[in-house]
């Protein structure tokens, strides 16, 4: 059990062997109410069923678009509907959408009330359900809106990541890969070592949801609030959510992360603060790992990608604020200009460097 200190609250995280075992275990009792995500309630209903009442069960569809400011009015009436009161429990059982819905929820509904998450992609357990964020669109802006407001307890189901499809493991994967990156050579080679077999030998993945939470913790405790050393977890961030945006979500949240840690590193490598040589490597190792989004990313227009960019929160005026890399576990943040920099970067590497497949 790993325990994260929160200027809020305090919160463990728990590993159960299936869906069942864990959430049998979250907290409430008769007060709990559930938010489900739509499509996990289809793929596991035999097994939620007799564990979720039907007239304490939300099922939200998880997408960008519910996950919208303007989307959140029906559902907190639904709550307020069912009977959600301030002594109650909000128990969330999804993906980093489903989450960000949640714990957004949850921070506001009666000034906060009590949730637990039960994460079930891998994109969640490896990177999300510990941080204490929520992001939430609204209009065309991507998580501009949000607040801290931590879980009370994360109930992570381990056997559920060998149900998920191939493309939301390489989604979670791109964050994975990331805080390697962010935390060293020797665990970025290990996990590209293990990697090579995922496929066939999938509780791998478990080791490396509980490497990928070591590597975070000491930044979200360190400074929970994101306005200084965390701000390096965003390494690939700012490329990789405006790739999303100008493709309308069509490329997987990790993926585009991918994506954006090769742009970042391109960029990188551009200024000279990395050899090309590394950013080559890195080219090599990770192409398998978004292929072939590749596709995507080329027909994306440009326009919307360089307003996305700007319009990222972390930035101001003409001037982009980057998490850029000297080398493996190197990563700092630095001004970048818009016009004279990131945009021939942005576009050589969309033009000459992205493979198709």
């Amino acid at each position: 059990m790993l325990t994260i200190k929160s200027r809020s609250h305090e919160y463990t995280v728990e590993e159960f062997a299936s869906l069942r075992e864990a959430l049998a275990s979250v907290a409430g009792g008769e007060r709990a109410l559930f938010l489900v995500d739509r499509r996990l309630a289809e793929l596991h209903g035999a097994e939620l069923h007799p564990l979720l009442p039907a007239e304490r069960t939300v099922q939200v569809e998880a997408t960008e678009q519910h996950k919208s400011f303007e989307a959140l009015t029906p559902l907190f009436l639904e709550l307020l509907q069912r009977g959600l009161k301030r002594d109650g429990v909000i128990v969330v059982l999804g993906g980093g959408v489903l989450q960000d819905i949640g714990c957004f929820i949850a921070s506001v509904l009666f000034r906060g009330v009590r949730w637990e998450l039960l994460p079930t992609t891998l994109l969640a357990q490896a990177d999300s359900c510990i941080g204490s964020k929520s992001s939430i669109n609204i209009g065309p802006y991507k998580n501009q809106i949000g607040t801290f407001y931590p879980p009370h307890r994360v109930v992570v189901p381990g056997g559920v990541l060998a149900t998920l499809p191939w493309d939301e493991i390489r989604s979670g994967l791109g964050e994975v890969i990331k805080l390697q990156l962010l935390a060293g050579e020797v665990g970025f080679r290990e996990l590209m070592h293990d990697l090579q077999d995922v496929r066939s030998q999938p509780p791998v993945l478990s080791k490396w949801v509980a490497r990928s939470m070591a590597v975070k913790q000491p930044y979200i405790e360190a400074d929970e609030f994101d306005r200084g050393i965390r701000n390096l977890l965003n390494y690939g961030h700012t490329f990789g959510h405006a790739y999303e945006s100008a493709t309308h979500f069509g490329i997987p949240h990790g993926i585009a992360v991918i994506l954006g840690v090769l742009t970042a590193t391109h960029l990188s490598a551009r200024l000279g603060l990395v050899p090309t040589g590394h950013y080559r490597e890195l080219k090599t190792l990770l192409t398998p790992w978004y292929e072939p989004y590749g596709t995507q990313l080329q027909t994306a227009p440009r326009d919307a990608i360089f307003r996305a960019i700007q319009q990222d929160k972390k930035n101001t005026g003409q001037t982009v604020n980057c998490i850029l890399t000297r080398g493996f576990g190197r990563m700092e943040k630095l001004p970048v200009a818009l016009a004279a920099d990131i945009v021939p970067a942005v576009n050589h590497f969309i033009e000459n460097e992205v493979a198709v497949g």
